[in-house]
């Protein structure tokens, strides 16, 4: 009897420790499941040094980790930033037509002017004559130095978009101590004054500022004077000397064109016909060009110009041609 009431004590007393062992237990694990993950690997969380060692490596790598995952974050959100606005600048210079482009011409709202002097190494080749006297003039270009007393010659050409104003201004005095006299005199000495005026307006059909060239389609008027004097030595009619002076207009058209051959060199040409005072005239230029600044070029080309005027017993058919020699201005 005393037996089993001991053990029955015993075993009541191992029930008491069971339960307060499984007590214990669920406490612990209540009082670690209530504090932050940062908190329990802290060092100063704990008073073993071992325990704070070992969690050292653990918290740098959590650390680094959480560095990372925030950097990661950051850079993409900074590219984000950075794509959103160049798309945004894109877009804004697309709208607004400030995306580079390539070199475009000079802005055709405005005026732009070249003047060009030149000088015209023209041979005479035709007749000229005054009442019922004429005279046959045949001066070659080698003939021009000994003829030529006085030139002045120039171009003056103004644009504004497609529209081209151009004005051509002549003025000679040759004088020509070689002409054929005919049967009838021993000499003849001709004198001539020219003043040619060729003011155009013109309209731009077609151009091409890649490749530096143009095409113009002009119409205007070439208004000419020309004095001539007429001097016969004694043959067998006494001597003669006959003057006279005419002044008329013609109606003209034309085209000019010009093409780059390179960054400093181009070619150029002009062609127009016309009539209206005289019975026909017509002129053709072609030539080449060296820009040697932006403002300035050489030009050099030939010329012809050919005139066929015979009213009030005034006769000039005259055809000029020769090497023309230029220097052009813009500005």
């Amino acid at each position: 009897m005393y037996f089993i009431q001991r053990l029955q004590t015993v075993l009541i007393a191992m029930f008491m420790l069971t339960i307060a062992g499984v007590v214990s237990v669920s406490a612990q694990t209540q009082t670690a499941g209530s504090y932050p993950t940062s908190t329990i690997l802290r060092p100063d969380s704990t008073n073993d040094p071992k325990k704070v060692e070992a969690a050292k490596p653990l918290i740098a790598s959590a650390e680094n980790v959480a560095a990372d995952k925030s950097v990661e974050v950051t850079g993409e959100k900074d590219a984000k930033v950075i794509r959103s606005a160049s798309t945004l600048s894109t877009a804004t210079e697309s709208e607004t037509g400030t995306a580079p482009r390539s070199p475009q011409p000079a802005d055709d709202d405005k005026w732009h002017f070249q003047v060009t002097p030149y000088f015209w190494l023209a041979s005479l080749h035709g007749t000229a004559g005054v009442g019922n006297r004429t005279t046959d003039v045949q001066e070659s270009f080698s003939d021009i130095f000994h003829s030529l007393k006085f030139a002045f010659m120039g171009v003056l050409e103004a644009r504004k978009g497609k529209i081209v104003v151009l004005t051509d201004l002549e003025y000679v005095s040759i004088e020509d101590d070689r002409a054929t006299p005919g049967p009838l005199f021993s000499s003849a000495n001709a004198k001539f004054k020219t003043f040619i005026f060729d003011p155009e307006v013109g309209y731009r059909v077609w151009n091409n500022p890649e490749r530096g060239a143009f095409l113009d389609v002009l119409g205007g008027v070439r208004i000419t004077h020309l004095s001539t004097e007429l001097s016969f030595g004694a043959g067998i009619l006494p001597a003669q000397q006959l003057d006279g002076s005419r002044t008329w207009v013609d109606g003209i058209g034309g085209v000019r064109g010009k093409a780059a051959l390179s960054q400093k060199a181009f070619v150029t040409a002009k062609v127009d016909m016309g009539g209206g005072g005289s019975k026909f005239t017509y002129q053709l230029f072609g030539g080449a060009g060296y820009n040697v600044t932006p403002k300035i070029a050489l030009i050099g080309g030939y010329r012809v110009l050919d005139v066929n005027y015979a009213k009030n017993n005034f006769i000039y058919n005259m055809n000029q041609r020769g090497p023309i020699l230029g220097v052009g201005f813009k500005f």
